[in-house]
């Protein structure tokens, strides 16, 4: 009797362990890596833009690879830089064409213009990179159950973050730093954008990067983050 229910209880175990490993497997949306792990993941938004040169060199000298949530309108713009990105061998991934917010959008066709916009963006960050991207970060970190059915749909997972700050004008570079540099942990995904100038973040980018090192971390990309490689 004893021994009957000790194998219904590992029998019962092993079934879990199978759904939540087929749980894992079918995970579509993202903020953070797995815990247990000391890697982290720094990533930039609304590029290529004015700060993407400097990010490159700086990245460059630290020998990291990050990840660029690149905007299908402004690769369109400035093309030789958004393949830049990518020789040097960063991840290359989407941040929708036109930066659309899809908490305000109210239209009935909201569904398509989602879809409009992730496909649009796929065809023109390929087109000028050679990389088709899989990954996408919507604006704002949008990510409802519409967003989730339509990258589904199409074959990419959504990736938000597990801290950033940089567009918060009233921070002075100090307390950027000293708020990014509060966040390390293991799995930490970082939000940052190149898109305009960003001085304050340039500033400290460099030394946020051998504190992460210091502290025994390993920078990697998103997909090596959360293991999503195609």
């Amino acid at each position: 009797m004893i021994k009957g229910l000790k194998m219904k209880q590992i029998i019962a175990m092993f079934l879990l362990l199978c759904v939540s490993v087929c749980f894992a497997e079918n995970k579509i949306f993202y903020t953070d890596g797995d815990k247990n792990s000391k890697k982290i993941a720094l990533t930039f938004d609304d590029g290529p833009g004015a700060a993407t040169e400097k990010i490159l060199e700086i990245l460059k000298d630290k020998n990291v690879k990050a990840t660029f949530f690149l905007l299908g309108s402004r690769v369109e713009r400035k093309p030789e830089l958004a393949k830049k990105v990518a020789e040097e061998g960063h991840e290359v991934q989407s941040h929708t064409y036109s930066h659309i917010s899809f908490f305000a959008y109210k239209n009935e066709d909201k569904d398509e213009k989602m879809e409009n916009e992730l496909l649009k963006a796929q065809k023109s960050i390929e087109k000028n990179t050679g990389v088709k991207p899989y990954l996408v970060r919507f604006p704002y970190g949008y990510s409802k159950d519409d967003a989730k059915k339509v990258v589904e749909k199409n074959g990419y997972k959504i990736i938000n973050w597990t801290f950033g700050c940089d567009w918060d004008r009233k921070l002075t570079a100090d307390e950027m730093h000293k708020k990014y540099s509060g966040h390390i942990r293991n799995g930490a995904i970082f939000l940052m954008h190149d898109l305009n100038y960003n001085e304050r973040l340039l500033s400290f980018l460099g030394d946020f990067i051998d504190e992460i090192k210091a502290k025994g971390y390993e920078l990697v990309t998103v997909s090596e983050l959360l293991d999503l490689k195609k």
